[in-house]
């Protein structure tokens, strides 16, 4: 299988780039007509990438909810009515897609929950996938799940194993993030202490690992911050998205993902 490498991707968005501004002097006929051959092409890479996951997402959806429930302990929402660290099955798919998780990488779920997007990608990928959460009412549920979920993907032929950790991600050994693969951060509500820090952890990571992240952390969008801006594009590349309704358990409103895929440029202390 032929893995998506930083310069494909270059490559892909400068076709379509120039289609797009082709597109300015063409007729309308045209027009419409190039913008189905990109419409296709996007489908087309999508279900190929999709095809590769080795469970089915609807199939996913009902093991968990099948494991879960027999799971000794349960979810708790703690101070929030709902918890943005619980993020359903079509956002996960579209981590997985998006990053091009293979079944050779480590994942890593920072502020992980009770383990759902851990669990959901080792078991489709076939990936080793590792959950740090600081909450232990959380992380007693992920690892109370871990033995229901490995007897599944043992029965079923699966590959992928999984692992949590309970602390927090300023404790931890760095080796956990830096040598990771991919890393996923729901930091919708993290303090900005831990996000100052993930600023620097991430620079850290080796070459082609991506990061996910639901706000922005350098803020490469920002022409007014011209230096910050500069010193991000020395250290990745931004692919920014997002994701749609049903995709998150919070609101039903689409909203905001940043990629960072790290480059070869070393690391300055």
């Amino acid at each position: 299988m032929v893995r998506t490498t930083n310069a494909t991707r270059r490559t892909e968005g400068h076709i379509e780039k120039r289609a797009v501004i082709g597109m300015r002097f063409c007729t309308q006929k045209t027009r419409a007509l190039v913008e189905r051959c990109l419409a296709e092409q996007r489908q087309h890479v999508k279900k190929r990438l999709a095809q590769r996951l080795q469970l089915d997402a609807d199939i996913m959806a009902d093991v968990k909810d099948r494991l879960y429930g027999r799971c000794g302990r349960k979810r708790k929402m703690l101070h929030w009515n709902r918890c943005p660290k619980f993020i359903l099955d079509p956002l996960i798919e579209r981590l997985c897609i998006r990053a091009n998780i293979m079944p050779t990488d480590t994942f890593v779920d920072i502020g992980s929950g009770i383990g759902n997007v851990v669990e959901t990608v080792a078991t489709r990928v076939g990936c080793h996938a590792v959950g740090l959460e600081l909450e232990k009412v959380h992380h007693d549920v992920a690892a109370s799940a871990k033995p229901l979920f490995d007897k599944y993907r043992a029965e079923q032929g699966l590959k992928g194993t999984t692992e949590f950790i309970c602390d927090n991600v300023c404790n931890v050994d760095e080796a956990l993030i830096t040598n990771a693969d991919v890393v996923w951060c729901a930091n919708k509500l993290f303090p900005m202490k831990v996000n100052g820090y993930l600023i620097d952890l991430f620079k850290k990571m080796k070459p082609g690992a991506r990061v996910i992240v639901m706000n922005d952390l350098y803020l490469h969008t920002r022409p007014e911050d011209k230096a910050q801006q500069e010193e991000a594009f020395r250290y990745f590349e931004f692919d920014d998205f997002h994701w749609g309704p049903g995709d998150v358990e919070w609101t039903d409103n689409p909203g905001e993902l940043f990629m960072y895929t790290r480059t070869d440029y070393v690391y300055e202390e």
